[in-house]
């Protein structure tokens, strides 16, 4: 792994309790698993129930697993390279921080599969917003406050680091979270006003890209 990736997932993993202006980790690409391209679901929300989004429909992102399974890998491979002996027998020095390696990230990535598994991103007619797996509503942001929910009008930039085509974090910034309750995050790829998210790739990098051109987020 080069330095740059190493300082990369060395950001991103110690990041993994902020959700949804949360960073993870950077995936083994052997163990990427091609994104479905199929489209995404439509669900109605529940009319009236308290905890749902108000609207009359949620255009929901289908969920990747490419994160946990890249995750898995590489505690498979920590565990592996922690197994290795001399000539003697004899575990190497290295054998503890592979070791812990290995640790960290199978129970990260189980983490991750649960994250997946049971958070969705979705759009609506005029908001982008995370939600739990059936739709309803996550609550406040425990970071900023205010609901999980963006307006497209108040997009100043999205991207995904560190490439569409790879994509471990899906980043966005927009002016709708009040200056008084802004927060600084260790991850900008701008220097517009306003706050930062960014979050992992659990959901359909593509879906996610093409549901922010469909409803003009904007874009540098």
């Amino acid at each position: 792994m080069s330095s740059r990736a190493f300082q990369f997932l060395a950001l991103v993993v110690a990041a993994i309790c902020v959700v949804p202006s949360a960073s993870f980790m950077v995936p083994s690409a052997s163990f990427i698993v091609s994104p479905s391209t199929r489209p995404s679901r439509i669900i109605p929300a529940p009319p009236s129930s308290s905890t749902s989004l108000a609207v009359a429909g949620l255009d929901l992102v289908d969920p990747s697993y490419n994160l946990a399974i890249g995750a898995f890998g590489v505690g498979l491979a920590g565990g592996f390279l922690e197994d290795l002996r001399d000539e003697k027998g004899e575990k190497l020095l290295t054998a503890k921080p592979f070791g812990a390696l290995a640790l960290l990230f199978t129970l990260f990535s189980l983490f991750l599969a649960f994250q997946t598994t049971t958070l969705r991103f979705g759009f609506d007619g005029d908001s982008f917003s995370l939600v739990k797996a059936n739709g309803s509503s996550m609550g406040e942001n425990v970071v900023v406050g205010g609901e999980n929910k963006w307006a497209y009008s108040s997009f100043k930039n999205y991207d995904f680091l560190p490439s569409s085509g790879f994509p471990i974090l899906v980043y966005f910034r927009e002016d709708q979270t009040p200056v008084e309750n802004r927060e600084e995050v260790p991850i900008v790829v701008d220097n517009l006003e306003g706050q930062v998210h960014f979050f992992p790739a659990i959901s359909n990098a593509q879906q996610l890209k093409e549901g922010f051109e469909k409803h003009g987020c904007a874009h540098l």
